[in-house]
């Protein structure tokens, strides 16, 4: 396991080196801008029955928001790394529950979109870690979605080793289309 310390050492590390790829790329293109911020509102299901409740989710659905920090690696817009966080309340149909209780995600993404047109569906991959009652749990979350302009559609399923399988659908707006490879690129 690593520690608090090394955790955050490794997520500075990746978001500030996201800005110096974007600066030595090819600057030829003014219309060109890699980053973007996108919103999404998601819901969670658990997909396991909480046999062991020390292992597993202790709730059955969540719902909540993420932000994510978006940046398209190559000019001719085919992948994306991305850093997400948010916040989902939890909701549990036992009785033994009877305080609210909070996830908290936190991942970094990569995505690849098959067109570089207005509606380009996607597949992704992201790995990150959950906050949840004080426990952080490591997750693997393989994506599929669809992207058109500013929205997109995006279900993903949530392995862990320790906390099971859970299933993640959500619609997210971006505050700036996708860029497309559309234009040239001239050195």
């Amino acid at each position: 396991m690593l520690s608090q310390a090394k955790k955050f050492t490794f997520i500075f590390f990746i978001v500030s080196i996201i800005p110096a790829i974007a600066f030595s790329q090819n600057r030829q293109n003014k219309y060109y801008n890699p980053f973007r911020f996108s919103v999404s509102g998601l819901t969670k299901f658990v997909m396991e029955p909480n046999d062991h409740p020390t292992d597993k989710y202790l709730f059955d659905q969540g719902i909540g928001a993420i932000g994510e920090l978006i940046f398209t690696i190559d000019q001719k817009a085919k992948y994306e790394i991305s850093f997400e966080a948010g916040f989902m309340s939890t909701l549990s149909s036992s009785d033994n529950s009877t305080s609210d209780k909070y996830l908290i995600p936190v991942a970094l993404n990569l995505n690849y979109y098959f067109f570089d047109e207005t509606f380009s569906p996607f597949l992704g991959i992201g790995f990150g870690f959950e906050n949840f009652n004080n426990s952080n749990k490591y997750v693997l979350k393989p994506v599929i979605g669809i992207s058109n302009e500013k929205l997109k559609a995006f279900a993903r399923f949530g392995i862990g080793k320790t906390i099971g399988s859970s299933l993640e659908i959500g619609i997210g707006y971006s505050f700036k289309e996708r860029p497309c490879g559309c234009f040239p690129q001239t050195r």
